[in-house]
């Protein structure tokens, strides 16, 4: 069943107009947008003293995440990434700079080499950025269709209380209330890690962080 939206988008068609839009975007706007995220994360796991983070290696269209997780491993935190397994399960494995990475099995997507994990590694994790391709002001997150995070939240949500999650995402990429159809299934998030800061959603939308003078 295809979902459509309050204005009759459908979210095959808002993803392909947004990751048409991202790859547009310029070297020097993304090297903007790397130093201001890493700003803003830190600034986030500055509240959280120890706790660990849960985030993503970054594919080379979304937003440059990875010297915001380079920093928090040199700040002390321990950072875990997940690797999908052949039953389409995600797991977590521990990651740092230099790690050894492979191929995973979802197209460009680069996973640590080593030890993987279930959710038993969320004890410990304060804090949760997690990809996606918008987030309405609604809260509601566009993945990329796979359902890997929805069905791994509903699992960790049964067994652990939930970490503080972020969806990121562009600043651009945060749409109007009702323009992400939402299912069932769909996570819902309450806040955005974005280059401009850290933006609430839904009940929160009153909250964001000092902003950053990257566009």
């Amino acid at each position: 069943m295809t979902s459509i939206s309050s204005n009759g988008t459908t979210k095959a068609d808002l993803r392909r107009r947004i990751l048409t839009e991202r790859r547009r975007r310029s070297p020097q706007v993304r090297q903007a947008a790397a130093h201001a995220l890493t700003e803003h994360l830190m600034r986030e796991l500055a509240r959280t003293s120890t706790g660990d983070l849960a985030a993503f290696l970054p594919l080379d269209t979304e937003p440059p995440l990875l010297a915001a997780l380079e920093a928090a491993h040199q700040a002390g935190h321990r950072v875990w990434v997940p690797v999908v397994e052949t039953d389409r399960a995600m797991r977590w494995c521990q990651w740092r700079p230099g790690i050894a990475l492979a191929l995973g099995s979802l197209p460009g997507l680069r996973e640590p080499i080593g030890p993987r994990h279930d959710i038993e590694v969320f004890r410990t994790i304060a804090l949760m950025v997690i990809p996606a391709v918008a987030v309405g002001a609604d809260g509601v997150r566009l993945g990329f269709g796979g359902g890997y995070y929805d069905r791994f939240l509903e699992r960790l949500a049964a067994a652990h209380p939930l970490p503080e999650m972020l969806a990121c995402v562009f600043h651009d990429e945060i749409l109007v209330a009702g323009s992400i159809p939402r299912e069932p299934h769909d996570a819902v998030m309450t806040k955005a890690l974005t280059e401009r800061g850290v933006v609430g959603l839904g009940s929160s939308r009153n909250h964001m962080s000092q902003p950053s003078g990257a566009e």
